[in-house]
């Protein structure tokens, strides 16, 4: 299991947590912390995943005050596994190929499976850090699961081999 201190370590400069700071003031530290963390998290899943994994707009900030930074950027990428640099669109450019790119329904076995991975690699999610993850939290309220089961199902579903 990664640990959160393990992906900062590995992928965190001094420079970006400060820089991440200033960006996102005036909120508390540890909800900025919170933040750089999971999209850490996200970053490290979409380097080994095809297709789209949605997270919150406020992970999407991380991401794109990340890429202004491009030297730190691609430093990141770099780092992360594949190595390889990881583009970032937004759904109004697909949109000119794809007219209906925002309406696209997101498979719910791969969002499933990436959910496992992200149980599975960093540990259960916790109640602080699951509303920025869309999906995760859309079956909680759709499934009426709690937290705790939310996140067994999820682990269940990586032993059987669905991830």
């Amino acid at each position: 299991m990664i640990s959160c201190e393990d992906l900062r370590n590995a992928f965190l400069s001094p420079q970006m947590i400060y820089y991440f700071h200033k960006k996102l003031a005036p909120l508390p530290s540890d909800v900025v912390d919170v933040r750089i963390d999971e999209a850490l998290k996200f970053l490290n899943l979409a380097a080994l995943s095809p297709g789209a994994i949605p997270v919150s707009k406020e992970i999407d900030d991380v991401w794109h005050y990340w890429v202004l930074e491009t030297a730190e950027y691609e430093t990141l990428c770099r780092k992360l596994p594949g190595g390889r640099f990881l583009h970032h669109s937004s759904n109004e450019y697909a949109e000119f190929h794809d007219p209906g790119a925002k309406e696209k329904e997101i498979n719910p076995a791969s969002q499933i499976a990436y959910l496992g991975s992200y149980v599975k690699s960093y540990g259960p999610f916790e109640p602080d850090r699951v509303c920025y993850w869309p999906f995760a939290a859309r079956l909680m309220d759709m499934l009426g699961w709690s937290l705790d089961e939310l996140n067994a199902r999820l682990l269940a579903c990586t032993e059987a081999g669905v991830d």
